[in-house]
Order: C-alpha cells, then sequence, then structure tokens
C-alpha cells in the first residue's frame, strides 16, 4: 500500500518521460532532475524567512522626522501560537489542579508588541527592539517591552499590517480599494 502511495505521489509531482524515441537511462535521468528540482522548491519554501524579496523595510516617521526603519520578514504559525500563548494569562483548571492551566484573556497590547519582535529579523531585534541603552532608560526588561515605548498606536498598527501581509494572513494584495462611502453602504445592509 505505502509503495503505491508513493508511486502516485511521485506521478503526481514528477512527468513521467514517455517519449519513445528517448532511451530508457536518459529518461530515468530527466526525471530524477525534475525529482530534485522538487525537492530544491521545497527547501527553498522553507526558507522564507531569510529570503530577501520577503524582508520589508518600514519606517517609523513623525511629522517628516524618520526616527528609526525596522526590517519585518513572515511569521510561521508557530510563531503566532508563541505570541498567542506569551500574552495570555493562564489559570488553575476548576476541575482540578493535575489537569493543565486555561488560558484565560489575551493581553491585546502584548500580543501584538509579540507579533512585531518575532517578525523583526534577528540584527534590528538586537539593535532597535533590544538596544540596552533603550531599555535601562525606558525601564524595560525585555527586548518586546519596547515596542509599546518606541512605537505610536497607529504605528504598531502599520508594522502588524505589514506582518499580516508578509505573512499571507490577510489579502491586501487582492482586495480593491474601497471608498468610506461604499464601506458605509455596504456596513448598514
Amino acid at each position: 500500500m505505502e509503495n503505491n502511495t508513493q508511486e502516485t505521489m511521485r506521478s503526481t509531482y514528477i512527468t513521467p518521460v514517455t517519449n519513445p524515441e528517448i532511451p530508457a537511462k536518459v529518461a530515468e535521468k530527466i526525471e530524477k532532475e525534475d525529482e530534485y528540482d522538487l525537492v530544491s522548491s521545497l527547501l527553498a519554501a522553507a526558507e522564507y524567512q531569510q529570503e530577501e524579496n520577503l524582508i520589508e523595510a518600514v519606517e517609523i516617521k513623525r511629522k517628516g522626522k524618520l526616527y528609526f526603519t525596522v526590517h519585518l520578514h513572515p511569521l510561521s504559525d508557530e510563531e503566532h501560537s508563541f505570541a498567542m500563548k506569551k500574552a495570555s494569562k493562564y489559570y488553575e483548571n476548576p476541575q482540578g489542579k493535575k489537569l493543565p492551566k486555561v488560558r484565560g484573556e489575551i493581553d491585546a497590547p502584548l500580543f501584538n508588541s509579540w507579533m512585531i519582535y518575532l517578525a523583526t529579523t534577528d540584527e534590528d531585534k538586537e539593535k532597535i527592539w533590544g538596544n540596552p541603552a533603550v531599555m535601562k532608560k525606558l525601564g524595560c526588561l525585555k527586548p518586546v517591552e519596547t515596542i509599546g515605548s518606541l512605537v505610536t498606536m497607529g504605528e504598531k498598527g502599520d508594522l502588524l499590517r505589514t506582518v499580516f501581509r508578509l505573512s499571507k494572513m490577510t489579502d491586501d494584495d487582492d482586495e480593491e480599494e474601497i471608498s468610506d462611502e461604499e464601506y458605509a453602504k455596504n456596513s448598514s445592509r
């Protein structure tokens, strides 16, 4: 059964060479090259967080003055889950202390800060959010805590929208711009 499944999967992704003019050994070599290309593509897809074309620079400006630039990359599902866990409060399980704790409410500002922090490139995590002089001056114990002090609520929203777009958590690229008037008409239905 397993062998049959592997053959089905293999035939789905690899185009067999059935041209009678191509010798069997050459056809087999072409199929192995196709298989190698698939493996290379899959491994390349797994490196999405380090891909230069998926890292986006976001400038923090106020009244035309540039304060700093932060570089963001897409988040994985595990990082999103980690951010939720770090921003949640946990309580004793009402059905017994031996059972796992129950997740309570999520601290939304802290969750947003974790999302931004985890999506920041390692260099910027250290240079911007984890800057020792800034952390000491602001009284922050963890680099993620500096985010709330360094950016306004609107800037934080812009950073989050960038993270969501890069992580394909929204369909911003596919949606058309909707005017305020059109939104008001459709939302009253």
